[in-house]
């Protein structure tokens, strides 16, 4: 009699225990998904005209200071934007690289407002074969920027 308690207090205490932990898990995910939804929302027009006028570029698009604990540190509007390995090479193709980031930096002056930023870094990646990486970065003032537009 007294296993029979046993066993049945065992089975119910593990099924509470796969119930807490899926529980837990969804929490989890949910959390993730609003905080991730809250992060991009600023940013998701911008990112979605990127991507509509440069297909599969995997646009992200990031705002704010780089070590928000430190004052006096600027407020920064990052674009990362893939090239395609058949479009054109970044490092080597310097003209092609500064056309794209002033077409960027036009888009980004359409789609976000820029006057809480102080910086735009824009970044053209593009992955070869063997995951081999190529970059070119341009980073300017917001003033800088437009003075070339």
């Amino acid at each position: 009699m007294t296993d029979q308690l046993i066993q049945n207090s065992k089975s119910t205490a593990g099924r509470w225990t796969v119930a807490a932990m899926f529980g837990f898990a969804l929490t989890m995910i949910a959390l993730l998904f609003l905080y991730w939804h809250f992060y991009t929302a600023p940013f998701r027009s911008l990112q979605y005209a990127i991507n509509t006028r440069f297909p599969n570029s995997a646009p992200r698009v990031v705002g704010g200071q780089h070590k928000s604990h430190k004052e006096g540190l600027p407020n920064i509007l990052r674009l990362v934007v893939y090239i395609p390995q058949e479009d054109f090479d970044p490092e080597n193709n310097p003209e092609k690289s500064e056309a794209r980031s002033l077409e960027l930096a036009e888009m980004a002056f359409e789609h976000q407002d820029e006057d809480a930023y102080d910086e735009m870094e824009i970044i053209l990646l593009e992955i070869g074969p063997a995951e081999t990486r190529k970059h070119w970065k341009a980073s300017k003032t917001i003033e800088e920027w437009k003075q070339l537009l």
